[in-house]
């Protein structure tokens, strides 16, 4: 009998095996992502190992890259989406940014895994250059900056001008997931050129007005909102 990948059958015989052996890597989309390490949460462990992590940005993704883009990722969590890109278009169109430092091991292991080498920046792209306070939470993916726990660690993490690294990289394709931080970013971020945009939005964190302003001023800058690629709280912004 052959079973077909993705399938009830192949998912069914997956759970049994997540319960005996816990893999080190597991393949999503191509991409071989760690899903056994120091720094992953059993949760996060499990979407990776089902091929979950982040795939509402990883369709979009799919869907919409061209080989002729420049991508700019901004929150870089594991380094699947640039990952991704970077094997679809090449490493030399793909950078990405990360403030959080624990991550950066995490961000090297995937690519080298994967033999790419996009740009990797560990810092934070903001308004103007110098040093910003960034909050580490236990889960990775909820750090950002602003405290979203109690138990959240302050770190100072390195600043660069957000519109200075637009005009020197050129990307016509941005992904943004900075946990809350979208509200600052886009009210700030130059996007001349840019033509492709999969923002994942936290209405938990800037509240449905602080979401609402940012697709307002995406559509006055000319980006429509493309309804069929709506993943629940990941979008896709085009012109």
């Amino acid at each position: 009998m052959i079973f077909r990948k993705g399938g009830k059958t192949d998912k069914r015989l997956r759970k049994i095996a997540w319960r005996w052996k816990k893999p080190a890597w597991a393949e999503n989309r191509g991409v071989w992502l760690p899903c056994n390490q120091p720094g992953i949460a059993p949760g996060i462990a499990r979407q990776i190992y089902f091929g979950e992590y982040e795939g509402k940005e990883a369709d979009i993704v799919a869907q919409k890259l061209d080989a002729g883009d420049t991508v700019v990722e901004v929150g870089a969590g594991l380094g699947y989406l640039s990952a991704l890109c970077a094997k679809r278009i090449g490493s030399d169109r793909v950078h990405t940014f990360e403030a959080n430092p624990a991550l950066m091991p995490l961000i090297h292991a995937t690519h080298r895994r994967n033999a790419i080498e996009p740009g990797v920046h560990n810092i934070l792209l903001a308004r103007g250059d110098g040093e910003c306070t960034f909050y580490v939470e236990d889960e990775f993916w909820a750090s950002s900056t602003t405290a979203r726990s109690a138990r959240a660690q302050a770190i100072k993490v390195p600043q660069r001008d957000l519109n200075e690294a637009l005009s020197r990289l050129a990307p016509t394709f941005m992904i943004v997931d900075i946990e809350g931080g979208e509200g600052e970013f886009f009210a700030y971020a130059d996007l001349a050129g840019v033509r492709k945009i999969c923002l994942e939005t936290h209405p938990d964190v800037i509240g449905n007005d602080g979401v609402s302003a940012v697709f307002a001023r995406l559509l006055a800058q000319g980006f429509a909102l493309d309804f069929g690629c709506i993943r629940k709280n990941v979008f896709y912004f085009y012109r």
